[in-house]
């Protein structure tokens, strides 16, 4: 029926962002189209993405809110309860304790590919939540009082016109619509890769983090499970490529020797080595008429501090309030004030989490001698001052606005949680 193919919002994108928005959205009273090129089926889908997700408290609250969090298998999620942030061949070191800001953890530990499952799981029950996929979106026509497009089934061809209100842009990193509707973006690459994988160690890792700089970046250790660690190793592209291709136990053995004995003795590598290349990109507006961008379509960032997808997920939950007033004043969720809240909201912190990890990855690739020493002073000044190290713990976390009381009470997650 024609009344099925007229929504509220259309959201291109079916990864976690454009499913996270879809899921809050449905939750919220909205009807959604949710079109993704690829398939949204597991036992569909090619190329599975092995990547973890370090979720940060915030996200962690958002997802309880839409019922993801119950939905999730047991030993999926890893607590984090301290992050070690150490500097090559210096001393200077920061602990940081989710209890120095009142919390039983600081994040969790999640493979990217276990989220997407049981969000489309969650999205499968919601008769609001139309799925298009595998399929494109084309002939895009924006006017003055709605978003018209045909959606183009990959499978057999045939093509459906859909209409809303509102087009949100969450198709990544290389967003052809985005292209098309001249977004424009600054950024840069930064000629690095993050190898990632994950590995056993010889001891538990007692839901401790590791945030290690070297010369080429940061390597950080994520735990995974009792034993295990989520690997995310900065390097040089040709580096990377090398390091994927040599026996395990030299892999093994060139990773200790980085990074000593700090989390034990590495024993095992489970999974495979992947390198994905690393940018820093930026929309100068996130907006157009009737159109809003979210995830990495509006922004991408280097993982250290693992903030990117965390900062999406508090976009789109901003979005989805800003949208719902101003549907439950009778006004349209599509016009120019509206989109343009989101914009003015979310535009400030994106800027502070841009400059803040690549202000960072500046800092620490600079191993002259005088840097380093700098440095190490810089990490023995943060661990002393407990508000300095409070203030970029609560950052961290996503949590910078709430106060030590209500994080206490949003949520109480158990010992693998």
């Amino acid at each position: 029926m024609q009344t099925k193919l007229e929504f509220d919002l259309i959201i291109n994108g079916g990864g976690l962002a454009g499913a996270s928005l879809a899921l809050d959205l449905a939750s919220s009273g909205f009807r959604v189209a949710l079109v993704d090129i690829r398939s949204v089926q597991p036992a569909q889908q090619r190329d599975v993405d092995t990547r973890s997700i370090a979720l940060t408290y915030s996200s962690g609250v958002i997802f309880r809110r839409l019922g993801l969090w119950d939905q999730l298998p047991s030993g999926s999620v890893t607590a984090i309860r301290t992050t070690e942030v150490t500097d090559c061949g210096m001393r200077g070191q920061v602990q940081l304790k989710a209890s120095d800001v009142g919390c039983d953890v600081m994040g969790w530990n999640v493979e990217a590919q276990t989220l997407l499952t049981h969000l489309f799981r969650l999205i499968g029950g919601f008769e609001s939540i139309s799925t298009f996929s595998p399929a494109e979106l084309s002939d895009l026509r924006i006017d003055h009082d709605q978003v018209r497009c045909d959606v183009r089934s990959i499978s057999d061809e045939s093509t459906q016109t859909v209409k809303a209100k509102v087009l949100v842009i969450a198709d990544g990193g290389q967003s052809g619509i985005s292209d098309q509707l001249r977004f424009c973006t600054r950024g840069k690459q930064y000629g690095r890769n993050a190898l990632v994988c994950r590995v056993e160690t010889d001891r538990p890792n007692r839901y401790k983090a590791y945030e290690h700089f070297i010369r080429t970046g940061p390597l950080a250790l994520l735990p995974s499970g009792n034993r295990g660690y989520t690997v995310i190793w900065t390097l040089e592209p040709k580096e990377s490529e090398r390091l994927i291709g040599v026996p395990v136990s030299q892999f093994l053995d060139e990773i200790q020797e980085v990074f000593r004995g700090r989390a034990g003795n590495f024993t095992e590598l489970t999974g495979e080595r992947r390198a994905y290349p690393l940018s820093y990109s930026m929309l100068k507006r996130f907006v157009r008429p009737r159109v809003a961008v979210v995830g990495n379509a509006m922004h991408t960032f280097h993982p250290v501090a693992g903030q990117g997808f965390n900062l999406a997920l508090r976009d789109t939950a901003e979005l989805v309030r800003i949208l719902a007033q101003y549907r439950d004043r009778g006004w349209d969720i599509g016009c120019y004030d509206a989109l343009e809240e989101y914009q003015i909201r979310r535009e400030s912190e994106s800027q502070v989490v841009g400059s803040f990890t690549d202000g960072l990855i500046r800092i620490f690739a600079n191993d002259s001698p005088n840097q380093l020493r700098l440095r190490n002073v810089g990490l023995d000044v943060v661990q002393a001052v407990a508000p300095l190290r409070q203030m970029l713990l609560r950052r961290t976390m996503g949590v910078h606005r709430l106060s030590v009381s209500n994080m206490g009470q949003e949520v109480d997650y158990g010992e693998s949680a």
